[in-house]
């Protein structure tokens, strides 16, 4: 597990010392899912902001944190390398009186290029696991306020702008040891990721 966690620090320090121009909004999308599993997993994003395809690796080391790692192309080309954190706990789990399980969800990253982007996203992510057939469906729904900070010369803004993004997720495993997962981000953030996880065993 630590020498993972100490591998996706690593390949972020590479990303910020490449020479890379403009930066993504590394939570975009979060793929936090209510009981997310450990393990880890890599996917294909299309980044907000973006023209192109990226990569995410990501981490957790249990089911209530994450790390992840990327890089993506912003626009005209340009690259970008991100990476965050972030943390969930659960609020309250699926009963006869409401039928889904609700996580609280939070965290801290960065987008590094031209300037850098600096976010802290607090919200909820909502669903249900349901199993057909063998197969195991887990759809969700994660609204979030987003605290995002431009920082230096070539920012396009100056200050604190305050954000509003959802997330619409699934989860879907045909075995218990991997999973596809696809998660799209809207509001003030615009993002598709999909991809496979891996759980601990």
């Amino acid at each position: 597990m630590h020498r993972m966690v100490m591998g996706l620090m690593v390949g972020f320090v590479v990303l910020i010392a490449a020479p890379a121009q403009g930066q993504v909004a590394w939570d975009g999308p979060l793929l936090v899912s209510p009981g997310t599993p450990a393990g880890w997993g890599v996917f294909l994003v299309d980044p907000d902001p973006g023209s192109g395809i990226g990569v995410l690796g990501t981490w957790r080391g249990t089911e209530s944190h994450g790390f992840r790692v990327g890089l993506a192309e912003r626009r005209r080309g340009r690259l970008s390398g991100y990476g965050g954190a972030d943390i969930s706990g659960p609020i309250t789990r699926a009963s006869i009186n409401f039928p889904f399980d609700v996580d609280w969800v939070t965290g801290v990253g960065l987008g590094v290029g031209d300037a850098i982007l600096f976010s802290v996203p607090l919200g909820m992510s909502l669903g249900r696991a349901v199993e057909a057939d063998g197969v195991l469906f887990n759809p969700y729904v994660a609204p979030r306020v987003i605290v995002d900070a431009w920082m230096g010369s070539n920012r396009p803004r100056s200050g604190l702008h305050l954000s509003l993004a959802v997330d619409l997720g699934l989860d879907v495993a045909f075995d218990p040891s991997w999973a596809i997962r696809f998660g799209a981000s809207m509001g003030d953030r615009d993002a598709l990721a999909i991809g496979l996880s891996f759980r601990l065993p």
